[in-house]
C-alpha cells in the first residue's frame, strides 16, 4: 500500500493568513478602499472571492489584476513566513513513515522550496506551483497521473472550501484542516471526507487509514 498526501501550502503548511490580511490592507488604498478591520476580514474569510468582492462592492472586472498584484506582493513577503504551529513536526514524521508527500500551490516552486529549506522542511517528494488560484483540480489530476499515484490511496490536505471541491472533482479524498482560512462550520457544509483540528491529528488519521488499507 502506497499512501500519498498532497498538501496545499497557504494556510495549511505556511502560517500565512495574517500576512495576507496585512497585504490586502496595504494594497486597499491603491484600489480606492479603506483598510479592512479584523472584524470585517473575519466576516469575509468564509466567502468565495466573487462573493467577498460583491460584499465590498469591489468591481469583478478588476479582480484578475488584483489577484495578480496580491500574488506578486505576497511572494515578496514569503521569506518572513513560518510553518503553521506543529506542522513542521508532523511533516517530518510523515516523511519518516515513508509516506509520499506532494505539495500544490499557486506560488511558484522556487519560492516554496526556499520556504521549505529555510524551515528545515525539505521533505516533499515533489512540488507543483500552479499559474493562479483557480483550476486546482486540474493540477491534482495531473500530478496523480504524472507520479502514478493510486487515487484510492491519495489524499489532498487543505484549509479552504475550494480544496474540498477540487479534491472531489479529482476523485481523491480530502482532509480539511481548521487552522487556515475557512471556518470549521463552512468546511463541514461542503462535506470533506475527513476534518482535523490540530496538526498532530493528521498522524492519528494516517495511521488509521493505513491500518484499513493494508
Amino acid at each position: 500500500m502506497n499512501l500519498a498526501l498532497i498538501f496545499d501550502f497557504d494556510g495549511t503548511v505556511a502560517n500565512s493568513i495574517e500576512a495576507i490580511f496585512q497585504l490586502i490592507n496595504k494594497l486597499a488604498p491603491s484600489y480606492g478602499f479603506e483598510p479592512l478591520s479584523q472584524e470585517t476580514f473575519n466576516t469575509l474569510r468564509d466567502l468565495s472571492i466573487p462573493k467577498a468582492c460583491r460584499k465590498l462592492h469591489f468591481p469583478l472586472s478588476k479582480l484578475p489584476q488584483a489577484i495578480t498584484t496580491v500574488l506578486n506582493e505576497y511572494r515578496q513577503i514569503m521569506p518572513q513566513l513560518l510553518p503553521c504551529p506543529g506542522m513542521d513536526t508532523v511533516i517530518r514524521k510523515l516523511k519518516e513513515w515513508g509516506i509520499i508527500l506532494g505539495l500544490i500551490s499557486s506560488n511558484d516552486a522556487e519560492h516554496i522550496n526556499d520556504f521549505l529549506k529555510r524551515n528545515n522542511l525539505d521533505c516533499f517528494d515533489w512540488i507543483e506551483g500552479t499559474k493562479g488560484i483557480l483550476g486546482k483540480h486540474n493540477s491534482i489530476r495531473t500530478q496523480v497521473k504524472k507520479h502514478k499515484l493510486n487515487q484510492n490511496h491519495t489524499f489532498y490536505i487543505g484549509d479552504e472550501v475550494r480544496d474540498i471541491k477540487a479534491a472531489h472533482r479529482s476523485k481523491v479524498k480530502i482532509i480539511s484542516v481548521t487552522w487556515g482560512l475557512h471556518s470549521e462550520e463552512n468546511l463541514l457544509r461542503h462535506h470533506p471526507d475527513y476534518l482535523v483540528r490540530k496538526p498532530e491529528e493528521l498522524l492519528d488519521l494516517v495511521q488509521n487509514v493505513q491500518s484499513h488499507l493494508s
